[in-house]
């Protein structure tokens, strides 16, 4: 089950979030991206592919489960070119996170600190790094949880 989501009601009160970005890729719930503008104005949600986009002001894809024909929740995906939810991890610095462990590539501990994966094929997923150095948003485990079978509960650190 991918999902990021704000561990206390104070997360969800004082989030700050988009409804009308447009996936360029498929999405699932969970993905960091980057949103952005496309020539008509439109905004816009991209997974990041560059270290310099990983670099900079991210978000994470939290979509309503609207498709009430699946029966799993880990089988929803917001198509390309359908509308993605985005909320903004520079407002919930202050906030407690739960990662789900699908999410996360690689086995990490308290402690360990993820950004986002740029490689190919795990692009939108989190990975530990060894120095948040130069990113914008980097997440730092606090806890561990069993969302997505073994999850994170993490703080947004480096704004």
């Amino acid at each position: 089950m991918s999902k990021v989501k704000f561990q206390n009601y104070s997360g969800i009160k004082n989030e700050q979030h988009t409804p009308r970005a447009v996936a360029q890729s498929d999405l699932k719930n969970g993905y960091v991206v980057v949103r952005g503008f496309d020539s008509t104005g439109k905004e816009t949600a991209t997974v990041p592919t560059t270290d310099v986009l990983a670099k900079g002001e991210l978000w994470f894809v939290d979509n309503v489960m609207d498709t009430p024909e699946l029966d799993n929740y880990d089988d929803f995906v917001v198509k390309s070119g359908k509308f993605a939810r985005l909320f903004n991890f520079e407002n919930a610095k202050q906030e407690i996170l739960e990662v789900s462990g699908d999410l996360v590539t690689g086995s990490l501990v308290v402690g360990d600190v993820m950004i986002a994966d740029i490689t190919a094929g795990k692009q939108g997923m989190y990975k530990k790094v060894t120095t948040e150095t130069g990113y914008k948003v980097a997440l730092k485990i606090t806890g561990l949880n069993n969302i997505g079978g073994k999850g994170y509960d993490v703080v947004v650190t480096s704004i």
